[in-house]
């Protein structure tokens, strides 16, 4: 692998864009390139001060899977294990890897079987200072 390739691979790349008249910026991304450009707005924690996150996944399950195994956003969906008594068993949620989550407070904003469900472009340090559309990173990533 090149240095040119493995600087992309490990640049941060963040989102822009607009829910419900609302600019959203410097959004992180999971999985950027990973899904061929469908992204999906994961919205955590409701009214007071939500966390928003892009993540590039096939179906909603999906995003939700790769919040659940992101590194730095992930915990904030996992059950302790001390906590698993106030989640009865017939109302689990579980993640692809088996992990009990909350999803109490997630909102995923998109649409099943639409390329794009809302307008994003991803920022960083090798991207155009405009920004880039999601499905023509995951084609520019590797070129």
């Amino acid at each position: 692998m090149t240095n040119t390739l493995l600087g992309v691979l490990t640049m941060m790349i963040t989102a822009s864009c607009t829910l419900h008249d609302h600019e959203l910026t410097d959004v992180p991304v999971l999985n950027p390139g990973g899904w061929f450009g469908k992204t999906w707005l994961i919205e955590i924690g409701g009214s007071n001060t939500p966390l928003f996150l892009v993540a590039e996944a096939d179906t909603i399950s999906d995003a939700i899977d790769e919040l659940s195994d992101d590194p730095t956003f992930g915990h904030q969906l996992h059950v302790s294990e001390s906590d698993l008594g106030d989640y009865p068993e017939d109302s689990r949620h579980y993640d692809g890897s088996g992990r009990v989550i909350d999803l109490d407070h997630v909102l995923v904003h998109g649409r099943e079987g639409c390329d794009q469900p809302f307008p994003v472009r991803y920022h960083g340090e090798s991207l155009p200072r405009s920004g880039m559309a999601p499905h023509r990173y995951a084609a520019w990533q590797f070129n």
